[in-house]
């Protein structure tokens, strides 16, 4: 699936661009008067966010806004979490689990 990219989400607004069942994650530690990149990743209940697909997403975004990027998405690989701290990124995630990029592709298979 492809990441939907909202480049500059205000910090007021950031709960309503979010599906509901990330909304009371996604506002904490925010500034209501700040600017956010939101990524939209898969979030359907068996998704799994993998690094190509978040690699493919933050080559896509133009310069992040100024108060950070959100990453949301269902439950993501620690590949993809990785990825995401080396971009400055905050994950907002449904489900922790162990995920690696190669069991979400066996998963797929």
């Amino acid at each position: 699936m492809k990441a939907t990219i909202r480049p500059k989400v205000a910090g007021a607004r950031l709960r309503d661009s979010v599906p509901p069942p990330y909304r009371s994650e996604v506002v904490k530690g925010i500034k209501a008067d700040g600017e956010y990149t939101v990524i939209l990743c898969a979030h359907a209940e068996r998704d799994v966010v993998s690094s190509p697909e978040l690699d493919r997403a933050f080559r896509r975004m133009d310069t992040p806004a100024p108060d950070g990027i959100i990453v949301v998405g269902t439950v993501f690989t620690e590949e993809a979490r990785e990825l995401a701290k080396e971009h400055g990124a905050r994950i907002v995630a449904l489900r922790n689990a162990k995920w690696t990029d190669e069991s979400a592709r066996q998963r797929q298979l």
